[in-house]
């Protein structure tokens, strides 16, 4: 028994307690994944994403349970999210064609080919003639420029499979970049034929009808993509906002209020909504049916209806429709918008205490809290406290850079403080990305124009016009 060794007491419970945590880790992992693929099935994607993330929080290197989270993400249209996700499923399990191929198609829908570079080497590797390798192959020749070795990869895969949706996506890049986007637009129409997801398909689809400023093509696209993601919140809403750029407010509003349905405890999805409505304006429903639409609701939803209420000079029915119930309850996180919202509509109704206090209440709890920070900031706006004002707007467009009314409020107090060069650059900000809203292009063009640069005013509503041709037109300064 010389060579044998023995355990102590203590280190039998330590191994104890090890396997222990091991065991419930694991068990942990498998029923979060385990209701994450029966939430996905039944198109709960929320909760879906919510327990996948507590599977791989527990377990982060099991390839199924990232190979969960790439199908989930896929369904919430979050490409970036998805990439990642089989990335770590490659990480794990190297072979994995679902994997490769996904990651393949990602890359060439975003146009980034080189990304999906060394996957397709891998996918050559495995499977000789792999046609997903061979259309990435296609795919980075374009980018160089090479269109001879594009075009002769294109073609030697769609020689044997006519259908292939991805290669029909390189095909259909190829003639637009030779200027034929009538043929660019039927090889990524005949793409949709092909069974699977067509996300990466539509995108670029959608790409292509803008850049030929073929609205109708555009508008069936954007609806293509809402009937084939009924439950991704994104979806939803560039069908709504189509819908309203089209003239036809009352299918814009049943599409916003069926996102607010559809994720009702989702703050981002709600803040879509809300800048969505209030870019419309007036337009987006009738003022008179504002109370009675957020009447059943839910709290979040509840708390949009009031910021659209407020936004277009309405406080009165923001506090009609949200009640008095949220002004006794003590300050929390979930209601945290309601009385946000709340203390906003007292505020420019006149009732300075109250408003103070409630707003004070929300920030105690979360000190980021955007609404409450653009509504503490009008408090000192009206005392007179224009610094503090400015502090709080910036601090509430760190955390919410697309709230375009607090944008357009910071850029108001920097012009009162004489400052119009960084009230420019403020409201240039907010015009960096597609669909910004078109107050800041009007606002910011009014102000160039008051400089004396009409030129420089002129190009931002050409600018705007060209990044969002089929979307509502600011005005003309």
């Amino acid at each position: 028994m010389a060579g044998r060794r023995f355990i102590s007491g203590p280190a039998v419970l330590a191994v104890a307690m090890l396997v222990t945590a091991c065991t419930s880790r694991d068990d942990k992992a498998a029923t979060a994944a385990a209701i994450a693929a029966n939430a996905l099935q039944q198109g709960q994607i929320a909760l879906a994403r919510v327990q996948i993330n507590r599977a791989i929080a527990a377990r982060d290197d099991i390839s199924d349970y990232w190979l969960l989270s790439a199908h989930i993400a896929l369904a919430e249209q979050d490409y970036g999210t998805a990439f990642t996700a089989y990335e770590s499923v490659v990480l794990f399990d190297r072979s994995n064609a679902e994997a490769l191929t996904r990651l393949c198609q990602i890359a060439l829908s975003a146009n980034q080919p080189q990304r999906a570079e060394r996957y397709a080497a891998t996918l050559a590797t495995l499977h000789p003639g792999d046609a997903a390798a061979l259309t990435v192959q296609a795919a980075n020749a374009l980018q160089r420029g090479d269109r001879p070795v594009a075009q002769r990869l294109v073609d030697q895969v769609l020689a044997s499979d006519p259908g292939n949706p991805l290669t029909l996506i390189v095909k259909s890049r190829l003639l637009l970049a030779a200027g034929d986007q009538a043929g660019a637009a039927q090889a990524a129409e005949a793409s949709l034929a092909a069974p699977g997801d067509p996300g990466g398909r539509l995108m670029v689809l959608k790409d292509i009808y803008t850049k030929s400023h073929d609205i109708a093509g555009y508008r069936r696209t954007i609806a293509r993509q809402a009937r084939a993601y009924p439950q991704a919140a994104a979806a939803q809403l560039d069908y709504a906002q189509s819908l309203y750029d089209s003239g036809d407010a009352v299918g814009g509003l049943a599409i916003a209020r069926r996102i607010l349905t559809l994720r009702p405890d989702d703050v981002g999805a709600a803040n879509a909504v809300a800048y969505l409505w209030i870019a419309q304006g007036r337009a987006a429903m009738p003022v008179a049916s504002i109370v009675a639409n957020a009447a059943d609701a839910a709290a979040e939803a509840k708390a949009t209806y009031a910021q659209y209420a407020i936004a277009i000079g309405r406080p009165d029915l923001a506090l009609t429709l949200l009640g008095d119930e949220a002004a006794t309850a003590p300050a929390t996180t979930a209601n945290a918008d309601i009385k946000a919202a709340r203390g906003y509509a007292r505020a420019l109704l006149g009732d300075i205490d109250p408003a103070r206090a409630e707003i004070a209440a929300v920030l105690s709890v979360d000190e980021d809290h955007p609404r409450a920070l653009v509504a503490r900031a009008a408090l000192r706006a009206k005392a007179g406290d224009r610094r503090g004002a400015i502090e709080d707007l910036r601090h509430a467009l760190v955390g919410d850079a697309n709230n375009a009314s607090a944008r357009l409020a910071l850029a108001d107090l920097q012009l009162a403080d004489g400052d119009g060069v960084l009230a420019a650059a403020t409201l240039q900000e907010g015009l960096r990305d597609p669909g910004a809203d078109p107050r800041l292009a009007t606002r910011l063009a009014v102000l160039l124009r008051s400089q004396g640069r009409p030129a420089d005013a002129v190009a931002v509503l050409e600018s705007y016009a060209r990044a969002n041709p089929f979307g509502a037109k600011p005005a003309r300064a």
